[in-house]
């Protein structure tokens, strides 16, 4: 239980640290060219238009090994019957990271974004 806390508790604190920045990067996007955009993230795996506008979708998941943690033996002595009880550990577990960014164009131009997932993080400078 405290191992799956403290893996939770590391993850939203990742997520917070990580989402200024990203939120930046994304922002440094609006006025660019839809080309530009394409060129520096590559080609979106969804595109599609409504109300004279179009949406390009970007996305990315892995997963995360984390490895169990052994527990620790305590021992206690009750007259001459020694008595050994495994303590805590923690199984090991796999973790699904996503992260799923939509730029909005008007025309060519980038005019707003949104993004949703748990790994959501900025990416390399444009140039």
């Amino acid at each position: 239980m405290h191992r799956c806390l403290l893996i939770v508790l590391a993850n939203v604190l990742a997520s917070c640290a990580t989402t200024a920045g990203y939120e930046k990067l994304l922002s440094s996007w609006v006025g660019a060219q839809e080309i530009d955009l394409v060129r520096s993230w590559g080609p979106p795996i969804q595109s599609y238009e409504t109300g004279g506008r179009k949406f390009i979708v970007y996305s990315s998941s892995r997963t995360v090994y984390l490895p169990g943690s052994a527990p620790s033996y305590q021992t206690t002595v009750i007259g001459n019957t020694a008595y050994t009880n495994a303590v805590g550990g923690s199984p090991p577990m796999n973790i699904g990271k996503s992260c799923t960014t939509t730029f909005e164009l008007d025309g060519s131009k980038v005019v707003s974004w949104s993004y949703k997932g748990n790994d959501c993080k900025a990416k390399l400078p444009r140039q």
